[in-house]
């Protein structure tokens, strides 16, 4: 028997799959290496999956604003002009890991979040070359294609895998001693080239943490899907200094829960600014 889903959460994982026909259908077929600002990759699956959201969202909820990395803000019908994004708004990253599409690596995912000012009702990641549709439904819990999930149970840090987001104008890339001190105060470090699916697979069990410093604003479209996948499957989310993490802040630690406290006191053992 297929489980209840929240709506949301249904409509979060046809659309993604739909996203993630486009992908597989133009993986390892992108040509060239192109790029946009800041040296990011960019392909035209980014551009048609987003496309394609925007389109859905549109026809169901033409009320709410979007925000999508490729083409920006789009305020609903019900927006003021020239107003600061509120209410429910969309954040979307139709492919987070480009350049691993790009180059034929298999890291990549859909991210998709429905937020209502700072709060995240609901999310989807998918990788479509595994067929895996990450959702949640925020005091719903979090799923696996349908299927409840949870955090890892690892509880010491020095057992722990952790994963990396090593951005060049970043916390962890600008301190050596701290990105050391990390990597030889936990089991294993890995580092795959998209936060969404870190986040997810942290939210899965399979990562204990996740590590990103990016030296200016995540943007939302990056990580609120992750974020409420890891809180609505029993872990935790903050910045480096272990403060709730909010949208702006340029630090995210996210964790099983078990591992975290430990995590950020060797964060501030290894960063006065994080002390």
């Amino acid at each position: 028997m297929t489980p209840r889903l929240p709506e949301t959460e249904k409509l979060l994982s046809t659309w993604c799959r739909e996203a993630g026909e486009i992908a597989l259908g133009l993986f390892r077929r992108t040509g060239p290496l192109r790029f946009k600002h800041g040296r990011e990759a960019i392909t035209e699956a980014d551009r048609e999956i987003e496309r394609l959201l925007t389109a859905r969202i549109r026809a169901r909820f033409p009320e709410d604003g979007i925000w999508g990395e490729e083409y920006g803000r789009s305020e609903g019908r019900a927006a003021e002009p020239d107003s600061a994004p509120s209410g429910r708004v969309w954040h979307l990253d139709p492919i987070d890991g480009t350049l691993n599409f790009a180059l034929g690596l298999p890291a990549f995912c859909t991210s998709v979040a429905l937020m209502d000012g700072a709060e995240i009702l609901a999310a989807a990641i998918y990788n479509p070359l595994l067929d895996e549709c990450f959702t949640a439904t925020a005091g719903e819990g979090a799923r696996l294609n349908g299927l409840r999930m949870r955090v890892s149970e690892r509880a010491e840090l020095a057992e722990a895998v952790v994963s990396a987001q090593l951005q060049k104008k970043g916390r962890f890339i600008s301190n050596a001693a701290l990105l050391q001190a990390v990597l030889l105060g936990t089991m294993k470090m890995r580092r795959l080239g998209t936060i969404a699916l870190e986040m997810a697979y942290v939210a899965d069990g399979r990562f204990d943490a996740l590590v990103a410093g990016k030296g200016e604003p995540q943007p939302l479209y990056d990580v609120a899907a992750g974020i409420l996948l890891v809180r609505e499957a029993g872990g935790r989310v903050t910045d480096h200094r272990g403060e709730p993490y909010s949208p702006g802040a340029t630090d995210l630690v996210a964790t099983n829960g078990l591992v975290h406290d430990e995590l950020i006191a060797l964060i501030a053992r290894h960063d006065s600014d994080a002390a």
